[in-house]
């Protein structure tokens, strides 16, 4: 059976997961994956290395930070599986940390999927630039770049609101 990866960013799960069902065969296995992007946590911890003092307000601002990752992985692993159940649909979920377009791409070769499905950019007006009124965002564009599997880039989820004028 081939496997599809589906790639969760947090934004509107539901709706990419409706999009992902009525675009896939129902024959398809799916392996959902969310990546929690360490890139901030990085930058944070570079910042605070260069002040002075070790206080407790540095801490204070870790702890913070690793509350809103968790924060964030546990609101996409409720949304996923909250779907699951609604549509009665079997996928397991995978959250990790890590860079997120090599971590898409480690995942999809030690599972050996057929297909990876991501969303292809919000289409925020600035915030990726590029040709077009819908330039890939740089996670997508990578997967694109790198993958040995066929990609499928959902942008019918998009809410109206979020779209590039």
């Amino acid at each position: 059976m081939t496997t599809a990866l589906l790639c969760l960013d947090g934004y509107r799960v539901g709706a990419v997961l409706d999009a992902a069902r009525d675009t896939l065969s129902p024959a398809l296995d799916w392996l959902l994956l969310h990546v929690s992007d360490t890139r901030p946590a990085e930058e944070v911890a570079h910042a605070l290395a260069r002040l002075p003092g070790r206080g407790p307000g540095r801490h204070r601002a870790e702890e913070r930070l690793r509350h809103v990752v968790a924060w964030g992985e546990e609101e996409v692993r409720a949304a996923a599986t909250g779907w699951l159940e609604t549509v009665n649909r079997e996928a397991e979920l995978l959250v990790v940390r890590g860079r997120p377009e090599r971590e898409i791409i480690r995942i999809a070769e030690e599972q050996r999927v057929g297909m990876i499905v991501l969303g292809g950019g919000r289409g925020l007006s600035g915030r990726y630039p590029g040709p077009g009124p819908s330039p890939l965002s740089p996670v997508a564009r990578y997967v694109v770049d790198h993958a040995r599997a066929d990609v499928l880039l959902l942008r019918r989820y998009v809410a109206e609101v979020d779209r590039r004028a």
